[in-house]
């Protein structure tokens, strides 16, 4: 029983170093949801900009660049491999396959925040409505 709990420490390091990671570029996209609600377009537009700054250096640059390169590579290192010979290598592919599935979600919203960054740079820095409620707001026009 003693070998999960020492496993899962391990994870916990990781884990705390990808929420802080998410949580850090989440400031400027709350900051833009309150001003846009609020009616203070200039400042919704300007944290929207460093929304997508923030998250193109620190989910698509950093998390990829570092955190998933300490994951897959570093750990190999420094593995006990005489120690976890049956439960190292399942943890090791069950966690890194969850890991690279969140760079694909990180990809993926990017493309949708990409759209929106091109409707606000065609619309001269007035932020649009939300890509992603398109499908929705055309649903709720055929009733």
């Amino acid at each position: 029983m003693l070998a999960p709990h020492v496993n899962s420490q391990r994870f916990a390091r990781v884990g705390s170093v990808v929420l802080a990671l998410h949580d850090a570029s989440d400031v400027f996209l709350e900051v833009g949801k309150m001003s846009k609600y609020s009616g203070a377009e200039a400042v919704a537009s300007f944290s929207f900009v460093l929304f997508v700054l923030s998250w193109v250096l620190l989910r698509l640059i950093y998390y990829p660049f570092w955190i998933l390169w300490s994951t897959s590579y570093e750990v190999i290192q420094t593995l006990d491999k005489d120690k976890h010979k049956v439960d190292g290598p399942i943890y090791y592919y069950i966690f890194n396959f969850l890991l690279f599935s969140l760079l694909v979600l990180h990809i993926y919203w990017w493309v949708l925040m990409y759209r929106m960054l091109v409707k606000q740079i065609q619309d001269r820095g007035k932020l649009s409505e939300d890509v992603r409620s398109d499908s929705e707001s055309e649903d709720e026009h055929e009733d």
